[in-house]
């Protein structure tokens, strides 16, 4: 019986001897993952340090930048108001000679140089008032031409200089390694396969990793496109002026009209003969058309806004 008792305790032994084996080798390496946890924590936590004390040190390099090129382009804008000064002076002096022009030519119409009455048709005051305003019309399109082509001049002399602070930009954040694509911080499989809390670590990792290239992307989209935005912006300039200008022509086309009714109008009331119901009625078909073309032009604006402002988007998204 006691030989018997022996034995059965010895046998209970033996299979519980298992047990307990697998219960310490399944401590063992709960206490590796967790180790490997709080080593992968520390790493994150570490990266995140870096990244921050990086995106700060940039900024703080970028504003210094912004300060020293906001001084150049302010020169530059200097220089620029300069030149419209001389512009303007140039056209004020060409528009006072075509005045003075066209006045000694109206006072000669009824005084005559030697001071007989030599009074023009309304045909031909109408005519010499519409030369006048084109003469006038080809001035101030003139100026605009100067004032534009000095305007898109400054704004690519303002791009070279944005360009190169850019770039500095851009290589002090390469050597911060803001540039540099980030690699997730894993679990790797300890005692066969991912638990399933590890394989959570790892698939918020891999999320982590791209919502902080993002970050610093964002940081950084500035310099990247600045170019691109620039140039954009020098384009919207150079359609913006031929869009304005196409629409004064039309309505400088009616103007013309206008002023050759209106000259006979005159006439009219000096004597001459002229369909004054007919006179009026071009005049308000003249008006109708001129208010048409402005509208249809003000549509064409409010969409280049609309769609200017997602394309802005999409330059600085990239």
């Amino acid at each position: 019986m006691t030989r018997l008792f022996h034995y059965s305790l010895l046998a209970f032994a033996l299979l519980l001897q298992p047990a307990y084996a697998t219960t310490a080798e399944e401590q063992a390496l709960y206490k590796q993952r967790l180790d490997a946890q709080r080593e992968r924590q520390k790493q994150v936590n570490e990266r995140s340090r870096e990244i921050n004390e990086a995106t700060q040190d940039f900024r703080s390099l970028t504003q210094e930048l912004k300060t020293e090129y906001r001084e150049k382009l302010r020169n530059l804008d200097t220089e620029f108001q300069l030149r419209k000064v001389d512009i303007k002076a140039e056209h004020d002096a060409r528009r006072t000679t075509v005045e003075s022009e066209y006045q000694a030519s109206i006072m000669d119409a009824y005084m005559g140089t030697g001071g007989e009455n030599t009074a023009r048709t309304p045909e031909q005051l109408g005519e010499e008032t519409k030369a006048h305003a084109e003469k006038m019309y080809a001035l101030k399109k003139r100026y605009a031409e100067e004032l534009h082509a000095e305007t898109i001049a400054l704004e690519k002399r303002k791009d070279e200089l944005m360009t190169e602070m850019d770039q500095k930009a851009l290589d002090e954040a390469r050597s911060l390694g803001l540039m540099n694509n980030i690699e997730p911080i894993l679990a790797t499989p300890i005692g066969g396969e991912l638990t399933p809390q590890e394989q959570r670590w790892n698939d918020r990792e891999k999320k982590e990793v791209v919502k902080l290239e993002e970050r610093n992307r964002k940081t950084l989209s500035e310099f990247r496109n600045g170019a691109k935005l620039r140039q954009w912006e020098i384009d919207n300039l150079d359609e913006d002026f031929k869009l304005t200008w196409q629409e004064k022509a039309e309505i400088h086309a009616l103007d013309a009209e206008q002023t050759i009714v209106n000259s006979m109008m005159t006439g009219a009331g000096q004597g001459g003969q002229v369909d004054s119901q007919q006179a009026m009625a071009k005049i308000r078909e003249l008006g109708e058309k001129q208010q048409k073309i402005k509208i249809e032009y003000r549509k064409q604006r409010d969409k280049n806004r609309i769609e200017r402002r997602e394309e802005r988007k999409k330059i600085l998204a990239e």
